[in-house]
């Protein structure tokens, strides 16, 4: 077997980029610049614009540019693109200050019973989400609104148009960077995706720990910071994406959310949590297949080993973390769903969802989730190959490290392979 992500170092053009990035820096250019001060000057000049609304994002933003600056392998490439994504970042927040300033009644909406799907990555996320998204009542974001959450137009048909083509011409600069994205997990600019890119205007971000191993600047976030001071602020962007395009309920997804379950229930405390749960040691090995994509673009080659190591410690950290979480909350708040039985019959799942939930299964609900199940999926189940031992991932010391959680929730568990 050939595992889809097999290529341990960067493509030919890649390189070419990195050299030009390398070159940048010779010459004393700020493409690749990680300092806070000048990236916040830049998105002001960009935009024209000076309210940062709250500045407690200053904090995380200069502890994860300390991370950046203090891990020396980062290529030239990887700061280019670090840099150019916080800039992004920064626009995002001004440009939402500055929508909120101008509607008001924007923050008095209510989020209604939000549905939050969570779990480890690879445990069928995706799936849940769609299914439960299809609902006509209901709607997810796209990759479209998480990448630009603040309305740039007047008309929402031509603001859609406008940010589906920006978002497309990015994709393509992702694709030819990673191009095995499209059979581990197919992003298109509408497609549902996870919303901790609305947590990257506040600069807390599980996920770029996890692309890259930060660990000092994930440590810092769950152990030191605060992040009901985000999941705030993440709330004000849903309100605005609901006040562009209405829904009676909103389905979100993000693994990262396994972290902050607390945080996450003190903003929305009507909250419906969907956990998914699957075998540790396929999920860790898949996962860790996944990002290394991400490690490979940031530090020119995948250091398979490393990034092993940080995926089993890290997701344990989400597991004990949300379990602790979940000992103080109301249990009715969740329910969950194992990948055998979401494999095996995603409908009844769903169906289930609804009973607990009290959300009202509809037929018309039903086809639409069944529409779904039947349309082919780009990255669909089996087509994305890795091998565990690539990540130096053993089965017996991954499966006695979770043995808690998945007796917890009784899994099926795999023999090693």
């Amino acid at each position: 077997m050939t595992p889809t992500v097999s290529r341990k170092t960067y493509r030919k053009r890649v390189h070419a980029l990195n050299a030009l990035a390398t070159a940048g820096e010779a010459l004393r250019l700020d493409l690749g610049r990680i300092d806070a001060d000048s990236i916040l000057d830049a998105a002001r000049h960009n935009t024209g614009l000076h309210d940062w609304g709250s500045d407690a994002f200053l904090t995380p933003m200069r502890r994860v540019a300390d991370a950046v600056r203090a891990e020396e392998d980062f290529t030239p490439l990887a700061r280019v693109i670090l840099r150019q994504s916080w800039i992004r970042a920064l626009e995002n927040r001004l440009q939402l200050q500055r929508y909120l300033d101008r509607h008001p009644a924007t923050i008095d909406q209510k989020i209604q019973r939000p549905i939050f799907v969570l779990g480890f990555p690879r445990t069928g996320t995706t799936l849940l989400q769609h299914l439960l998204a299809s609902d006509p009542r209901r709607r997810g974001l796209q990759f479209w609104e998480l990448v630009s959450p603040v309305p740039a137009y007047d008309d929402p048909a031509e603001e859609r148009a406008k940010a589906l083509r920006q978002v497309d011409w990015m994709l393509k600069a992702a694709y030819q960077v990673a191009p095995e994205m499209g059979k581990v997990h197919f992003i298109a600019p509408d497609t549902l995706e996870e919303c901790w890119y609305l947590f990257a205007n506040s600069f807390s971000v599980m996920n770029w720990d996890l692309q890259s191993g930060l660990v000092d600047y994930g440590n810092w976030l769950t152990e030191s910071w605060d992040m009901r001071t985000t999941y705030r602020e993440y709330a004000n962007q849903l309100k605005v994406r609901l006040s562009r395009f209405p829904a009676e309920q909103l389905v979100l997804k993000c693994p990262e959310h396994l972290w902050f379950v607390d945080a996450l229930l003190d903003t929305f405390p009507d909250a419906c949590i969907v956990w998914t749960h699957r075998d540790p040691f396929p999920t860790i090995a898949s996962y860790c297949s996944l990002m290394s994509m991400q490690w490979r673009t940031l530090f020119g080659r995948i250091h398979g080993a490393r990034i092993g190591r940080h995926m089993e410690m890290r997701l344990h950290q989400g597991i004990e973390r949300a379990l602790a979480a979940r000992a103080e909350a109301d249990p009715s708040r969740f329910y969950d769903v194992r990948f055998g039985e979401l494999v095996r019959d995603p409908i009844a799942v769903v169906r289930d969802i609804h009973d607990h939930f009290d959300l009202g299964w509809t037929p018309a609900g039903e086809t639409a989730a069944r529409d779904y199940l039947a349309a082919e999926r780009q990255d669909a189940r089996g087509k994305h190959k890795y091998d565990p031992a690539l990540y130096g991932l053993d089965h017996e010391q991954v499966q006695r490290k979770y043995a808690h959680y998945t007796e917890r929730f009784g899994l099926e568990i795999a023999e090693s392979p």
